[in-house]
């Protein structure tokens, strides 16, 4: 648990405002921790009696911190009446702590789904779920708001597993092209979304970046692991990735060749070359099938041309078993998309890279000397 999370008291038991008594705690985040409530002021069977309320400790806040709270209410507000994202019903402070009233979501978070293997053996309950967060995320980029931390522990699901809602607006912005780097999780974070190490950073596209994190929410869902651990060349399966322009086909022998063409539409290293959440959204309701066993002979022949359609090298990677990058934080090696320690895969030995075909800068320079470090502004758990 991050520090300020865990600097809190419990307050199973407590009353707050009057009205609400935390009877249990749901989870935590970099900041705070949610606990679930039950408004007295509600009758007992309606739904509306349970809340879930996130709390954070006013001590250690900088001016820079409570700006951002106000940020995320503010634009959580604008877009919680869509039915796939979570509304907020109430904000407000004491002298110790700020408070956030959420619905309740008795279903879980998309990652204790995924951990369950609700969607590798269900495939159109996939379609469905995966949509109607696509629904979400395009609501708010309609709104000109990126929510720059989609990931399965803020996504929350209904109990049949079948729709999804956008939750924790905390890193959310309204800026489409920004110049703030780090701001994410490391394994679902956009290649340009990291601060290079070499000087400045060009901006980045915060709509593009969102569409980068839902691909690999999708592959978390298909295949209940996680692609790599960050997007740097520190990350083996990352640099499998970019130098094979097959690397989804070849690596998940269960994926149709309409989810590997998918995929390579949406981790387009050239951010303005990406998919948008529309089209993501149309081909995924328009996909034949996402099993390979279940396609025709002709739909699962690979295209080789793909590697110069998505600004990949053609340069060969060393043979090895595909898997997981294995964790590289105590944060990372607690979650169960990433491969434990004991059953991490050999390492290929460094490769020199003296041609890439990228357009940003930035890329060329991780590339040829990048280090595993990323700047993360605020705690992103």
């Amino acid at each position: 648990m991050p520090l300020a999370a865990a600097s809190l008291p419990n307050f199973v038991g407590r009353t707050i405002k009057g009205h609400y008594i935390l009877t249990e705690k749901l989870g935590f985040g970099g900041w705070g921790v949610v606990y679930k409530a039950i408004d007295t002021r509600k009758l007992s069977d309606s739904p509306a009696r349970h809340r879930a309320i996130k709390i954070i400790a006013k001590a250690g806040l900088t001016l820079k911190h409570l700006k951002a709270f106000r940020r995320e209410v503010v634009l959580h507000v604008a877009v919680a009446s869509h039915p796939n994202i979570i509304t907020i019903h109430d904000a407000f402070a004491d002298d110790e702590y700020l408070y956030i009233v959420l619905d309740y979501c008795p279903g879980g978070d998309l990652l204790d789904h995924i951990v369950a293997n609700s969607y590798r053996s269900n495939h159109e309950l996939l379609r469905s779920a995966f949509v109607s967060l696509l629904d979400a995320v395009q609501y708010c980029h309609e709104h000109k708001i990126a929510h720059r931390d989609l990931k399965p522990q803020n996504v929350l699901v209904s109990e049949d597993g079948s729709k999804v809602f956008l939750a924790d607006f905390g890193l959310a912005t309204a800026e489409r092209m920004t110049e703030e780097h780090g701001w994410g999780t490391p394994t679902h974070m956009a290649p340009e979304c990291h601060k290079s190490p070499f000087g400045k950073t060009p901006r980045y596209d915060t709509h593009a970046a969102d569409v980068w994190a839902l691909g690999v929410i999708l592959m978390n869902m298909l295949t209940g692991r996680g692609l790599w651990t960050r997007t740097y060349r520190t990350d083996v399966f990352f640099m499998r990735f970019i130098h094979d322009p097959n690397y989804f086909y070849n690596t998940f022998p269960e994926l149709s060749m309409g989810v590997c063409d998918i995929l390579t539409r949406i981790f387009t290293l050239e951010p303005l070359e990406r998919i948008s959440v529309r089209k993501l959204r149309e081909a995924i309701i328009n996909l034949d099938t996402f099993l390979r066993s279940e396609e025709s002979e002709e739909a699962q022949e690979p295209m080789n041309s793909t590697s110069e359609k998505c600004g990949k090298s053609t340069l060969d990677m060393p043979d090895g078993a595909p898997g997981l990058s294995p964790a590289s934080s105590q944060d990372d090696a607690e979650s169960p998309l990433v491969t434990p320690e004991d059953t991490k895969v050999g390492m290929p030995k460094h490769v020199e890279v003296k041609k890439v075909e990228w357009k940003i800068a930035f890329r060329v320079q991780v590339l040829r000397g990048g280090h595993d470090h990323v700047e993360d502004k605020m705690d992103c758990d």
